[in-house]
């Protein structure tokens, strides 16, 4: 500890404490331009220069750390006067027109100006001038050249942060100018964080210019809705319109920043095609009425299903908040008395417990930032880049400050593999036997430490061609993962949902974890969810044979499949989706519109027109993230504010609409005055929550389990052994399970689908952005060179893609991010609908639709040009 005197203050403070926080934790408040928190430092502004007293010159607060006796003076003469200088050197070039400026009223420069620095200029000379006219820089940026101040904090978050490093300086002296070369963001990844670090009004977002005046604005702090990382951001409205997106400073797990879906996916919340007004079929066509008249309809549909003696099935997407989910479930189970209930998350029972077990085994339900403390981190079953970008950002940022060895599993490359030490390319599916080829390895060195390994017999005919021929990995890859883990003291397997889901992968995770263990490793798990709430919607209870708080019952329920599977042979009479699209998300399309023909009735409950809104008997309008109050959970088991920014434009809250579906079927029990006190009904009910109230979530949230209100929750979960009676893992070893269509002469190809980094799930919401729909307007199907060339196919040609369900005219894209005989199709875009190719075979374990795997052949087209 060093104790120090900052303008005759006395302060003790840890050693190397740069003199910058440390006089701001004395209550002094030093101006910076450059500095940034979460960038390098670079002290090129000099306005934080500082006096030490014994020292000649001045020093930048931003990279001088503390020493103990050491007196700063921060207010004395020599130091305003130096600092009013170092303004007015930044001020000599820049242009004085901030009337017009997009910064003005929130730029820095501005700021510091009016505070600390001079009054008016010496300067009489025409100030320097890249260009007369802005610049589009690429689909969300504008660039004036002429306000830059060189302090490169869009170049050190592009390259430190992001991993990109498109931006740069080029010039120098007073012709440095920061740009991308030629002027072309081709590797961008279009997130904005550029514009939300620059200082001044340089660099500015093309949405935003020229809309508003932040002054003009109304903030509100809320939680982003487009995958499980739980990024905190502020929604901001001119009254019922949100203008624009940006971060929060340096708080929230996502510390200011935000991927392109966060930050410019935001336009559908004032689509032109938002559905505002109820809707009920009459024969053939959908009419507008009112919410009394769309309700009753509601009633009397559900209500003829129940006389009748027919299924009723509840679908909710796991975008509701947690008080959306939990009365979605009451309504199902409470007043329909039905236990087919699901989410779109489609995680089957045996799926969910294996899932449970799996986080006993190790430091489960961690922090990313505790769980990204470790020697060596293995990212499998999840393409991170994509679907949870700021993921990708904090891993790459970290791995920046710390040595950390970055293993990347996955059938498609990512961007994170640019920061990885090794990146293992394997078939779709195959995630199991990937890690069961480390595990051989590091059994075989080790047999004596692990002869009482659980599931060590199938190892002994696990062999190294057996791995090759399933995984289609280079052995060496395997050899070298398993060099990178047991060097490790400390290892982090952060896995997703293709691992989760599916008990015969977890059981090799399961078996590898433990062996580590024994071996004296400090192992953690990390989950990796693609969902804003897919945690929660577990949590709360959509699910057939879970109740709140993760309760296990033993009934007769049917999930998502198994409802659309009852509905196709004429056995539901009425199915209530609550915000999902069906006909975009089933394995099989085909299959799934069959099904909703012979539903009796079908409610549909969403904000934007979908493909399954098209087959809805009645449309009850839904409100988007920005319209209501409540609560996510993230992949950390983080309970977060989910708060209202503008009024619901349909005119109700999701769960208002609930409310009211049950109150017309005769309940009142369902009546609340706001989303906190549904929570507080829920917290009641489940013990994990107890502690939990909408109150303390402020402002960071809270990890459950909390059990009573003095409880802060819980950051690590099962740190010493096994959460068993015994202490010991219990293993139900299961081998693995070949995909049920593999390539074949007819069908040669593997199709493998997934998420884009620029859109989301159906795109209904992504796609209403012209920010990010020019990103990626069109699908293609991803191509690896070698088969471009085996079918004689062009990058940018159309092609027919088939499969033993359906067909598809696609554009092909040319990309070695592919592996040979290993194609790629996002399930984004109505115009190609992925599942019209994909197979909806279930695991015979957890019955999951095999969605990320199907054999597929690619013809030219007649007539292409």
């Amino acid at each position: 500890m060093a104790t120090v005197k900052i303008n005759g203050k006395e302060i003790t403070i840890d050693d190397g404490t740069l003199i910058l926080d440390a006089a701001k934790t004395a209550g002094f408040d030093i101006p910076t331009m450059c500095f940034h928190a979460r960038l390098s430092k670079l002290a090129s502004c000099r306005v934080c220069l500082v006096e030490i007293v014994g020292q000649k010159k001045l020093q930048p607060s931003c990279v001088t750390p503390v020493m103990h006796g050491m007196e700063v003076l921060t207010e004395s003469p020599v130091v305003k006067s130096a600092r009013s200088s170092m303004i007015e050197l930044l001020l000599a070039n820049h242009p004085l027109d901030c009337p017009v400026c997009d910064k003005g009223g929130e730029c820095e420069l501005q700021d510091i100006t009016f505070k600390f620095g001079p009054r008016q200029s010496p300067f009489g000379d025409n100030k320097r001038r890249f260009n007369e006219e802005d610049y589009i820089l690429s689909p969300v940026i504008v660039q004036n050249a002429n306000r830059c101040i060189q302090c490169k904090r869009c170049v050190r978050i592009c390259a430190e942060t992001v991993g990109v490093g498109v931006l740069g300086s080029i010039e120098r002296g007073a012709k440095t100018g920061e740009t991308s070369f030629v002027r072309e963001y081709l590797d961008c990844d279009h997130c904005g964080n550029c514009i939300e670090v620059c200082p001044v009004g340089s660099l500015m977002s093309r949405s935003y210019r020229y809309k508003s005046r932040p002054w003009d604005l109304k903030g509100v702090d809320t939680v982003c809705v487009y995958c499980g990382t739980g990024c905190q951001l502020t929604v901001q409205a001119r009254k019922d319109e949100v203008v624009r997106v940006i971060s929060k400073p340096e708080e929230g797990i996502n510390n200011e920043t935000l991927c392109a879906r966060g930050r410019y996916g935001y336009s559908f919340i004032n689509s032109i095609d938002r559905l505002l007004v109820p809707m009920v079929r009459m024969g053939n066509t959908l009419e507008p009425t009112t919410w009394e008249d769309a309700v009753r309809a509601v009633r009397n549909g559900l209500s003829e299903a129940i006389n009748k003696g027919k299924k009723i099935g509840g679908i909710a997407s796991s975008r509701l908040s947690n008080e959306e989910l939990y009365l979605f479930q009451k309504l199902m189970r409470g007043v329909l008395k039905t236990n087919n209930i699901d989410s779109g998350s489609r995680w089957d029972t045996a799926a969910v417990k294996t899932y449970a077990e799996i986080m006993e085994l190790s430091k489960g339900g961690l922090s990313i930032y505790d769980a990204l403390n470790t020697d060596t981190l293995l990212i499998l079953g999840f393409g991170i880049s994509d679907e949870n970008p700021v993921t990708d950002y904090i891993i790459r940022r970290i791995s920046g400050n710390k040595k950390m060895n970055i293993i990347m599993a996955s059938p498609r490359g990512m961007k994170l593999d640019n920061s990885a030490v090794l990146s293992i390319r394997h078939n779709p599916g195959t995630e199991g036997v990937i890690i069961g080829g480390i595990l051989k390895l590091i059994y075989d060195k080790n047999i004596n430490s692990l002869k009482n390994l659980g599931g060590k017999d199938y190892l002994k005919d696990l062999s190294k061609e057996k791995v090759s021929d399933i995984t289609k990995t280079a052995w060496q890859d395997i050899e070298a993962a398993s060099g990178y883990i047991m060097a490790s003291n400390t290892i982090t397997v952060a896995v997703g949902s293709d691992v989760l889901r599916v008990p015969s992968r977890i059981e090799f995770l399961r078996m590898l974890i433990e062996a580590l263990r024994i071996l004296g490793k400090d192992v953690k798990l990390f989950p990796l969810f693609d969902r804003s709430n897919q945690r929660g919607a577990l949590e709360m209870g959509v699910h057939p044979d879970i109740l709140p708080g993760y309760n296990f019952i033993d009934g007769d329920g049917l999930g998502a499949d198994g409802i659309i599977d009852a509905a196709s042979r004429g056995e539901v009479g009425a199915l209530y989706l609550a915000g999902e699209d069906i006909l975009s998300d089933f394995p099989d399309g085909v299959f799934a519109r069959e099904a909703l023909r012979q539903t009796k009735f079908l409610v549909v409950q969403d904000i934007l027109p979908t493909e399954t809104t098209e087959f809805a008997d009645v449309i009850l309008p839904g409100s988007s993230h920005a319209e209501k109050d409540g609560t996510f959970t993230n992949g950390e088991r983080r309970i977060q504010l989910v708060r209202k920014a503008i009024e619901p434009l349909g005119g109700k809250a999701d769960w208002e609409t609930i409310c009211l579906v049950a109150k017309a079927l005769g309940i009142k029990n369902m009546e609340y005055s706001s989303p906190s006190e549904i929570w507080d009904e829920l917290a009641g009910l489940a013990p994990m929550f107890a502690g939990v109230n909408h109150k303390k979530l402020e402002p960071d949230g809270i990890q459950w389990p909390c059990p009573d209100i003095d409880h802060p929750g819980t950051a690590i979960m099962y740190t010493e052994k096994f959460n068993r009676p015994n202490g010991k893992a219990l293993f139900n070893f299961r081998e693995h399970i070949a995909s049920a269509e593999v390539p074949d002469d007819k069908y040669p190809l593997i199709l493998s689908t997934g998420r884009r980094r620029q859109h989301y799930n159906n795109g209904s919401m992504t796609r209403r952005s012209n920010a990010i729909f020019n990103q990626w307007p069109e699908e293609s199907l991803e191509l690896n060179p070698f088969d471009a060339r085996r079918f004689n196919i062009k990058d940018s040609e159309k092609v027919l893609a088939s499969s033993r369900r359906g067909e598809m005219e696609v554009k092909v894209h040319v990309t070695d991010r592919v592996q040979p005989g290993i194609t790629f199709l996002a399930f984004h875009n109505r115009d190609a609908l992925t599942n019209l190719l994909t197979n909806d075979a279930l695991d015979p374990v957890c019955k999951i639709p095999e969605y990320k795997s199907c054999a597929i052949k690619i013809e030219k087209l007649n007539g292409h040009k």
